[in-house]
């Protein structure tokens, strides 16, 4: 009826070529990466041979690797070898020195002493307290008391100036009165007061004078007494101020003479601690002679057998081969099978148009969907019938779509056994 489907490709024969194809690849990828080179200095070629591979029993090609150095440098090479041997067989000669020196102890007893500054001395802070003897107040017992403006005084004086002043002023009047009397003035005229009234006022003006003079003597002897108080006061404050700067000049002195003995013990231990450092230093230095000394042969063998190692030629490099890539057999045949295969399904899809629908074209969309065809599996989602629907590698190609497997357990009606064993999905029922 035009029905059957192509049959089913040779997956194992297709995976043997392809197997076959990468290994005829392989060698000769590995023919091309080993040139025969040619240097001044020498040569560098490549042998075959037939051998058996111990874990498949199967026989493989052997390549060998033959380095051949020029004739003209052989006899430097040679003597390069030579003078290693010299130099071993000299480090060889060191070894019975070698042991002689490793078997001394290090001598401890002849090293300088370690040494150490030792304990600083004790750093003097106390001061004698000069407080109590601060005068902080002061007597003014021996100064004059403070005076006071003495009206009785003024009084005084103006009374001795005036009683002094009175019989000379009455003398003044008589000598006047004669006076006028002889010019020819009466008494009671007008020129005779006027004459009085001038004197008058004459004499009441030195009676001024000398209460202003009284009252300045007052002042005077006012200020002289103050100022006598005034220097009492000084005095006294002077005395107690002058017995704060002794001691705080004694104070001052105490300070210094700490601090100048807090110096020197300072100092003193500064230069323990140089001296100690000194001696330690040597100390250090004779362990460090005496190490040198004992490891000295050794050095001089191990120097004798690192030396110069003899070389081989180095050979220029060269660009390999790249890896050539096998063809891809399996999905030429998948592709093959799959143009067959769609082929027969248009076929049997007219056949069945021709036939008036009465043939079933879900036979039409059946694909391979078995789990052991496909890899790199992931989810992408589900679908409506309760399946997963993933995306997957098949035949060389990225798809999605269900896994017969899974579809089989909830609608088996959907998936039949290919000819060839692995199960397809009608994806057009589906």
């Amino acid at each position: 009826m035009g029905k059957s489907t192509p049959a089913a490709p040779d997956y194992t024969g297709a995976a043997n070529s392809q197997a076959a194809a990468s290994k005829e690849n392989l060698m000769t990828q590995n023919y091309a990466n080993r040139p025969t080179i040619n240097t001044p200095f020498g040569s560098q070629s490549w042998t075959t041979q037939t051998q058996i591979d111990p874990t498949t029993s199967q026989a493989v090609t052997g390549w060998t690797q033959e380095n051949t150095l020029n004739p003209l440098l052989k006899p430097a090479l040679d003597a390069q070898i030579e003078s290693q041997v010299g130099r071993s067989q000299l480090a060889n000669s060191f070894m019975n020195r070698v042991g002689s020196e490793y078997s001394k102890p290090f001598n401890y007893e002849d090293l300088p002493a370690m040494q150490s500054g030792g304990t600083p001395g004790e750093i003097r802070t106390n001061v004698a307290d000069y407080a109590p003897g601060l005068n902080t107040s002061f007597n003014f017992g021996g100064a004059p008391a403070a005076p006071t403006y003495d009206t009785g005084y003024r009084d005084r004086v103006a009374q001795s100036l005036m009683e002094r002043m009175m019989p000379v002023q009455d003398y003044q009047n008589r000598q006047l009165q004669t006076q006028l009397s002889n010019q020819g003035f009466k008494l009671g005229s007008e020129g005779y007061k006027r004459g009085l009234d001038e004197l008058a006022q004459r004499q009441a003006a030195e009676r001024y004078n000398a209460y202003d003079t009284a009252g300045n003597e007052a002042q005077r002897m006012y200020g002289s007494q103050m100022g006598a108080r005034q220097q009492g006061i000084s005095e006294a404050m002077s005395q107690g101020n002058f017995n704060n700067q002794a001691l705080g000049q004694a104070q001052g002195l105490d300070i210094n003479a700490m601090n100048a003995m807090n110096a020197a013990q300072g100092q003193q231990f500064g230069l323990n601690q140089s001296y100690a450092n000194q001696q330690n230093t040597l100390r250090q230095q004779a362990l460090a002679e005496q190490a040198q000394r004992r490891g000295m042969s050794l050095n001089e063998m191990n120097a004798l057998m690192s030396g110069q190692q003899v070389q081989m030629p180095t050979m220029p490099q060269f660009n390999a081969a790249g890896i050539s890539q096998t063809p891809n057999l399996m999905g030429a045949m998948q592709n093959t099978y799959q143009a067959n295969l769609d082929a027969s399904n248009a076929k049997n899809a007219g056949i069945g148009n021709a036939l008036g629908g009465l043939t079933s074209l879900g036979s039409a969309a059946f694909q391979f969907s078995d789990i052991r065809l496909k890899s790199n599996i992931r989810r992408v989602g589900t679908h409506p019938v309760g399946v997963g629907v993933y995306e997957y590698d098949i035949f060389g190609h990225r798809e999605r779509g269900v896994i017969a497997q899974e579809l089989q357990r909830v609608r088996p009606d959907l998936v039949r056994q290919h000819d060839s064993g692995y199960l397809t999905v009608n994806y057009g029922a589906l």
